[in-house]
């Protein structure tokens, strides 16, 4: 599955659909705290879906010091850098 294709939203949790909403509507990078706070989740529970998310190829997500920066890719090709921080 690639980042921009249609995805079955059925079998995801209100949870992941709103922190997929949140993200495509922020249009830049987000930290798991801003994600939290935008959808009324704990830190963890954001952090949990997000990387569930990520193993699923819809979000991109890098570690930078402390924080985790979120975001989705715009293009419609893979390309090596944004691959190479998707989190497995």
């Amino acid at each position: 599955m690639h980042l921009n294709t249609e995805v079955d939203i059925t079998a995801m949790t209100s949870t992941k659909d709103k922190i997929l909403s949140a993200v495509k509507e922020a249009g830049e990078p987000m930290s798991i705290g801003e994600i939290a706070r935008k959808v009324d989740v704990s830190w963890a529970t954001a952090k949990t879906n997000i990387l569930e998310l990520s193993q699923d190829k819809m979000l991109n997500t890098k570690k930078v010091g402390k924080n985790w920066i979120v975001w989705m890719d715009a293009s419609t090709t893979s390309t090596e850098t944004c691959s190479s921080y998707r989190r497995i």
